[in-house]
């Protein structure tokens, strides 16, 4: 009888913790998705506006991260801001990033378990790539130019960063996409993941963040919607560009 009033009582319990837990993870993401948003733009303030890259020269290797010409990948340059650690200086100890030493770990993430899979930095947070386009006229060889403040038209409805799933996390059944997740530090709607009941935390260009619903990410056919949808979410510099292009 005692055995069996524990069972109930536990089974009562355990969905009750899971929520408060879900809870706590997302107020923690929030409130480092809002540093980070800070961050860019105390980063743009002494850059003539211009937002740092959303990547390192090269692959987004421990090495690579750890290179003096990758000081100003946003994740070594923000964080160094913000008075704490760079990416790059978690090189020689990987297993220090996936802790709450790091500006961008989330406790609500799935991260690598074993040291075998820490051969690269993953990234539950990202930086969204849709922001550095393309210059048309330049032909098929140009390259991505870094964003700069002043270009974002409505920088209140405009992302900059977003919660992002990793490779050993599940697709969220509310986003219609078939890209699974890398894990790489640039990242656009279709690497958003719902860890929170279907819903993540975007930070947007004017600094705060919101928690939205993961269903508004993509429409039915997998594509970012355009013209913006009604949840107002936009993705590049202005809502004319159709993020759906490079």
């Amino acid at each position: 009888m005692v055995i069996a009033i524990i069972l109930v009582i536990a089974a009562i319990a355990f969905p009750a913790y899971l929520v408060v837990q879900k809870n706590a993870h997302r107020a923690y993401a929030l409130n480092s998705m809002r540093q980070l948003g800070a961050g860019c733009i105390s980063y743009a303030s002494q850059h003539d506006s211009q937002l740092p890259a959303e990547d390192s020269k090269g692959k987004d290797t421990w090495p690579n991260a750890a290179k003096e010409e990758n000081k100003d990948a946003w994740y070594n340059a923000v964080p160094k801001l913000l008075g704490q650690k760079s990416v790059g200086e978690y090189a020689g100890t990987p297993r220090d990033y996936y802790t709450k030493q790091n500006i961008l770990f989330l406790p609500g993430a799935t991260y690598p378990e074993t040291d075998k899979k820490l051969v690269q930095p993953l990234f539950a947070i990202a930086i969204n790539t849709k922001l550095q386009r393309k210059d048309p006229a330049a032909g098929a060889e140009a390259k991505k130019e870094r964003v700069r403040l002043n270009q974002v038209t409505e920088p209140s409805r405009t992302v900059m960063f977003l919660e992002q799933g990793l490779p050993n996390e599940k697709n969220s059944a509310e986003v219609q996409s078939k890209k699974d997740y890398d894990g790489s530090p640039k990242g656009s709607p279709k690497s958003f993941i719902g860890r929170y009941g279907g819903q993540g935390i975007l930070t947007f260009m004017d600094g705060h963040s919101e928690v939205v619903n993961a269903k508004d990410m993509l429409d039915e056919t997998g594509r970012i919607p355009f013209p913006v949808s009604a949840s107002g979410i936009i993705w590049t510099r202005t809502p004319e560009e159709d993020p759906n292009k490079n």
